[in-house]
C-alpha cells in the first residue's frame, strides 16, 4: 500500500507514524513537505515549493487563507510532477491547505488531522481578561477557519488528538472526526540510568524532574 503524508514540516505529527508503517508493515510511505527531501527513516520525502503568499495589501483577516491556498497549490504541483505517486490513502494536516486540491489528482480516501478550530470567545484568545484581544483579531478568528472548513467538507474522514479539540469543531462535522491520541514514543521518552545535573549541580538518581516543552510559555 502506498500512503502519502502531507505536512509543511517534517517529521511533524506524521514522521514517526510513516517510519513505523515502513519498518513494521512494509508499506510504501511518502511525505510531501517543505522541510526535507530524499529518504528519511525509510520514508521518501518529496519537497514542495510555495511560490506566493499574503502581502500587506491582503486583508488581515484573509492572510491565513491566502497562504494556505499557495501551500495547497505547491503540494498539488509537486504531486502532479511525481508520476510514481499513486497513493492508496492520503493523510494531511488540516489548515495548511495541504490536501484540498489533491482530490483532483487522486480518487483515494483523504484523512485530515484537525488540530484546532479557532473561536474568538471562550478560547485561547480571551482566557486572560487582563489581556483582551483586539477587535480585528476576534474577526480574524472566524476567517482563520476557512481552510479547515474546506478540509472538513472535502476529506473522507478526520481525526483529532483529544475530546476537547473535538469539541471545538462545528457540531455538523463531529460524526466525521474521531478522537485518536498522537501517542507517546516510550522508547525515546523513558527514564535512563545516567548521571544527571541541573544548573551544574548533580541530581540524586531518585529525584524526579518536571519539564515543560512548548513553543511559548503561556
Amino acid at each position: 500500500m502506498q500512503i502519502l503524508f502531507v505536512h509543511p514540516n517534517y517529521p511533524a505529527q506524521f514522521g514517526h507514524l510513516a517510519a513505523r508503517l515502513v519498518k513494521d508493515y512494509g508499506h510504501d510511505c511518502l511525505f510531501v513537505t517543505k522541510a526535507a527531501s530524499g529518504m528519511q527513516n525509510g520514508v521518501r520525502c518529496l519537497r514542495f515549493d510555495v511560490k506566493g503568499g499574503a502581502t500587506r495589501s491582503t486583508h488581515y483577516c484573509s492572510r491565513t487563507f491566502e497562504n494556505a491556498i499557495w501551500s495547497a497549490h505547491g503540494v498539488y504541483e509537486a504531486c502532479k510532477a511525481a508520476a510514481d505517486v499513486r497513493p492508496d490513502v492520503i493523510v494531511g494536516h488540516s489548515g495548511f491547505g495541504s490536501t484540498v486540491f489533491l482530490r483532483e489528482l487522486y480518487a483515494c480516501p483523504i484523512i485530515n488531522y484537525f488540530e484546532y478550530y479557532y473561536r474568538p470567545h471562550d478560547s485561547d484568545m480571551d482566557f486572560r481578561p487582563d489581556f483582551p484581544p483586539r477587535e480585528i483579531d476576534a474577526l480574524r478568528a472566524h476567517a482563520r477557519n476557512a481552510m479547515i472548513l474546506l478540509d472538513l467538507e472535502t476529506c473522507t474522514a478526520g481525526y483529532t488528538p483529544t475530546n476537547w479539540q473535538w469539541s471545538l469543531l462545528p457540531t455538523a462535522y463531529g460524526p466525521k472526526v474521531k478522537v485518536i491520541h498522537d501517542g507517546v514514543d516510550t522508547e525515546l521518552w523513558r527514564r535512563r540510568e545516567v548521571p544527571r545535573r541541573l544548573g551544574g549541580e548533580p541530581l540524586d538518581p531518585k529525584t524526579r524532574v518536571v519539564t515543560y516543552v512548548a513553543r511559548g510559555l503561556e
